[in-house]
């Protein structure tokens, strides 16, 4: 009997005594600190392998237009360097009136991609322009209901006096029979942009805005794609 009380009381102190015991709560507290806990080690993991994130800025609340082509090309054409590729979609630059995402008429680039290879069809504004005062360039881009789906566009600058060709990262898909806007941060601290740091110094000396429309091998598509409303904002 002695023994069995002795191993009794040790069973009592090894209760009493363990960590969480006098603490009153839901059955379900362990849990949630487990759940926390694995939580905050995934986003750990998370932290150091996931690509980062473009900063988080104020909204865009003013606006300004560069390029209407209300009354004209504006400055664009299809540049000479390009027309020399191989791998050159560009066929014809023009006005029209059929589309247009504000306005009364847009810039009407004419092209075609064979497929099977990797395509562009670019457009360029070579003028120089400080956009020291603004954190965003966009633009507008339509391409007719029947073009197929895989058609994607990007914004490239030319910058500074060593004229550095500026990719923004990713292109944007095109949807057929919709407008799509194409937008870039060019805030200082942007992720926006390939191999490059966005400074003040960045932004005030802008020595050309290409636009590229591209086919990755596909699809194949030979018509037009509508340019529009390329403006600034902050």
């Amino acid at each position: 009997m002695k023994i069995r009380w002795v191993a009794l009381m040790m069973i009592f102190a090894a209760i009493f005594s363990a960590p969480g015991c006098g603490k009153k709560g839901s059955g379900t507290e362990g849990a949630q600190g487990n759940q926390q806990a694995v939580s905050g080690q995934a986003a750990g993991v998370e932290g150091q392998t996931s690509v980062p994130q473009e900063p988080e800025f104020a909204p865009i609340t003013e606006e300004k237009i560069l390029c209407g082509f209300e009354k004209g090309d504006d400055g664009f054409e299809i540049p000479g360097w390009a027309e020399e590729k191989a791998d050159n979609a560009s066929k014809s630059l023009s006005l029209s009136k059929s589309f247009a995402s504000e306005g009364t008429q847009s810039l009407c680039l004419y092209a075609e991609f064979p497929g099977k290879i990797w395509t562009g069809a670019v457009v360029e504004l070579e003028q120089y322009l400080d956009l020291t005062p603004w954190r965003q360039i966009s633009c507008d881009l339509y391409v007719p209901k029947e073009a197929p789906l895989g058609l994607k566009a990007k914004i490239i600058l030319t910058v500074g006096e060593d004229w550095t060709w500026t990719e923004m990262i990713g292109s944007v898909p095109l949807v057929p029979g919709e407008w799509v806007t194409v937008k870039a941060s060019i805030e200082p601290g942007t992720l926006m942009w390939k191999r490059t740091e966005v400074t003040d110094e960045f932004r005030k000396d802008i020595r050309k805005i290409d636009l590229r429309i591209e086919s990755n091998k596909k699809p194949e598509y030979s018509g037009p794609i509508y340019i529009d409303n390329i403006k600034v904002g902050r």
